[in-house]
């Protein structure tokens, strides 16, 4: 379900290879309201790194079945920060040898990167430098 919050956006529900594209458009859609079109490039790398991280979650904590994911962005002091959290279970949050290069895209895409992995689930937090508009 999304949820509009008073300092920025928030989805809480299901993630699955239907619902992901919906995520995008929605935080696109955020974004454009929040800082208007000047922010040009850096938005389509925050999409990009956001896009990335939620299909990690799909594929290393749910394996591509359907999980629950807990998604916020928000700005705070012209920093943008966005938190992916899920409750599935992740062989690793490390890059696996055989192939993918998710974490380095991610990681080459933001300005900062915070991955901690529980019992509990998985929380990413991605940060970005972000100049708010005031009259959003």
């Amino acid at each position: 379900m999304e949820e509009p919050e008073s300092d920025g956006w928030r989805y809480r529900g299901t993630i699955s290879p239907r619902t992901l594209p919906s995520l995008r458009r929605h935080l696109v859609s955020w974004l454009r309201r929040r800082a208007g079109d000047e922010v040009g490039r850096q938005a389509d790398d925050v999409v990009l790194a956001c896009w990335e991280a939620m299909a990690n979650v799909l594929g290393h904590a749910y394996r591509g079945r359907p999980g629950l994911i807990d998604v916020r962005a928000r700005i705070d002091e012209e920093v943008l920060i966005v938190t992916i959290a899920d409750q599935g279970r992740w062989e690793s949050v490390v890059e696996r040898a055989d192939g993918g290069r998710g974490l380095r895209l991610i990681q080459a895409l933001v300005d900062g990167l915070d991955l901690r992995s529980t019992d509990d689930g998985t929380v990413m937090t991605l940060t970005w430098p972000f100049p708010a508009r005031s009259s959003a």
